[in-house]
């Protein structure tokens, strides 16, 4: 993983900052038929992905960078936008992945340290649609909306709406596009436990964030991160008391090389091996590695306020989630020795599993936060507790 730049900047007065009526005109196509008008921000350049919207009121620098957004544009539903800075340490990886943002309002916020929203923006060459109702648009994709989606400039051309719904027709679908090889690390790295060094892991980079990374160090987890594509002995030539499956981008089902590698390292999980916790596309991986099946979620889940059931004790946690497939609770979890261990309270869709033999559990949640609330990062203080028993 690259480090993450941590140079702060300043934002200039507003005296020194165009006004918006002179940005240009832009919209917004679905693949369904809708277009959207607004005004371009950010790097006024076109931007094609698949359109998601979180319910995150803030951490606008965490959303960007997290690489689990690749390949997407993201909607915002809260009305407003950038009104704070953004500093280095908020980045969760060393680039921006989302494709493009759609807002109501962004805001330049007051001259001072950091980057406002609309310059990480620019620098990073990705636009923003400004005047859209994302709540409307929320709306349309709640109800069952066609998602491949661009973002055009609008000149002179009466039918610039019909040739950008065409474009989004046309554009590569979502799951079809292999955007973990993207944002994974391209060789291993070591993380050092931060404080005393309590267990030994390994982290296979489906696209890890880097909040993610430092709870699990500030937990003394001394990390070696691996490339997506480590294999099972890659792996336990480290000689890991634990093993993490990441986060990452993307639809689980298309990387067969990777189920198979889960599958081997649950086997010797089960049989006295490393433990093993997947989180978000690594409990995917698990689940499919298991005999499960997995689905894209009608409406994905993205936001820092979903609420999330532990069967077990009864506990509710109010947790980060960033995905669009969901695990199938069938038979085949069953026959495979997993229970589900956690439910959303929305929807009922599977947010964790925990195998028989106790050496393996998984969440589809973020338990780190980033952007939202961390009632749940006790699942890292009971996966270190096993990894060192």
């Amino acid at each position: 993983m690259t480090a993450v730049p941590r140079t702060e900047r300043t934002t200039p007065p507003a005296t020194e900052r165009p006004a918006s009526f002179l940005f240009p005109d832009g919209l917004l196509a679905l693949e369904g038929g809708s277009v959207r008008r607004g005004r371009l921000r950010g790097a006024a350049v076109p931007a094609e992905g698949d359109l998601i919207f979180t319910t995150a009121a803030t951490g606008w620098g965490e959303i960007l960078t997290d690489p689990s957004y690749a390949g997407q544009i993201v909607v915002l539903t809260h009305p407003m936008a950038g009104s704070y800075r953004i500093s280095g340490d908020e980045m969760e990886s060393s680039r921006v992945h989302a494709r493009a943002l759609v807002v109501t309002r962004l805001i330049t916020p007051p001259a001072g340290p950091g980057r406002s929203l609309e310059e990480m923006l620019t620098e990073a060459g990705i636009p923003a649609l400004e005047g859209i109702d994302t709540r409307a648009l929320t709306l349309e994709l709640r109800g069952g909306a066609a998602r491949r989606a661009v973002i055009r400039g609008v000149a002179a051309d009466a039918d610039a709406g019909l040739k950008a719904v065409e474009e989004a027709r046309s554009s590569a679908t979502w799951e079809s596009v292999d955007h973990v090889a993207g944002v994974s690390t391209p060789c291993p790295w070591v993380m050092p436990a931060i404080g005393e060094r309590r267990a030994r892991a390994v982290l296979v980079d489906y696209g890890v964030k880097g909040s993610l990374l430092r709870a699990l160090a500030t937990r003394g987890l001394e990390l070696t991160v691996l490339p997506h594509d480590a294999s099972a002995d890659d792996v336990a030539a480290a000689e890991p008391e634990l093993v993490i499956l990441s986060p990452g981008p993307g639809d689980p089902a298309r990387m067969a090389s990777q189920i198979a590698t889960v599958a081997q390292l649950a086997t010797r999980a089960i049989g006295g091996g490393p433990r093993i916790l997947g989180i978000c596309l690594g409990h995917q991986l698990l689940a499919l590695a298991a005999g499960a099946r997995t689905q894209r979620l009608a409406v994905g889940h993205h936001g820092g306020n979903h609420a999330v059931l532990e069967l077990s004790s009864g506990r509710v946690d109010i947790g980060a989630h960033n995905h669009e497939v969901t695990v199938l609770d069938g038979p085949e979890l069953i026959a495979a020795d997993y229970a589900v261990s956690h439910r959303d309270l929305n929807d009922g869709t599977v947010e964790g599993l925990a195998h028989a033999s106790g050496r393996i559990a998984s969440v589809q949640f973020h338990p780190e936060g980033a952007p939202g609330p961390i009632d749940a990062a006790r699942v890292f203080d009971v996966a270190l507790a096993g990894a060192i028993s």
